[in-house]
């Protein structure tokens, strides 16, 4: 207590680093809900695309688009998640510049929406070649994919009992930044 009347502007820079370095957690946390979402989406886990009676070119065209698609993840990948790296490392840093910080959650914002975007564009280019029926049936191969993942089976943080409450914010950083729930 002390130490905070003899220095209330360090405690004022300490205090508002605390709440920057916890709102740009919770960020992280969502965006990278977001980005495995659309790699899930573009990958098409839970789909079983032969469940669609593709024809054979049906079947080479989706296959381009599929390896399209891992193509432009193996490049955007990698780069989100050295930004990832880089902005946990920043945040536990109380030396870390603000601007830095911001600059970091900006760039990773980007490169997940850009990937976002690639999967989604993917998703509706596979979607595009199939027939009226098996649209349908893709559809409903959908709703049924996006209902488990609302009921918890896929995706989303693992909820953690800590001492009554949920996963620790350091946790949700190792989690988001890692993908796997923490030990």
């Amino acid at each position: 207590m002390i130490q905070h009347l003899e220095n209330p502007q360090k405690y004022r820079n300490r205090w508002c680093m605390r709440i920057i370095s916890r709102t740009y957690v919770l960020t992280l946390a969502t965006s990278t809900i977001l980005s495995s979402g659309a790699h899930c989406l573009a990958q098409d886990r839970g789909l079983d695309w032969k469940k669609l009676n593709l024809n054979s070119h049906q079947s080479q065209q989706i296959q381009t688009l599929e390896q399209d698609w891992n193509g432009k993840y193996s490049q955007i990948q990698p780069q989100i998640q050295d930004h990832q790296r880089k902005l946990a490392r920043l945040l536990v840093d109380p030396k870390s510049d603000s601007l830095e910080i911001m600059s970091t959650n900006q760039t990773l914002t980007r490169l997940k929406e850009q990937l976002r975007n690639e999967a989604t564009t993917n998703y509706l280019r596979k979607r595009a070649i199939l027939n009226q029926d098996q649209q349908h049936q893709l559809e409903s191969m959908m709703q049924q994919m996006i209902s488990s993942r609302q009921q918890g089976v896929v995706g989303g943080p693992p909820q953690v009992e800590e001492q009554g409450g949920f996963m620790s914010i350091i946790q949700k950083v190792r989690w988001a930044i890692q993908g796997q729930a923490p030990p």
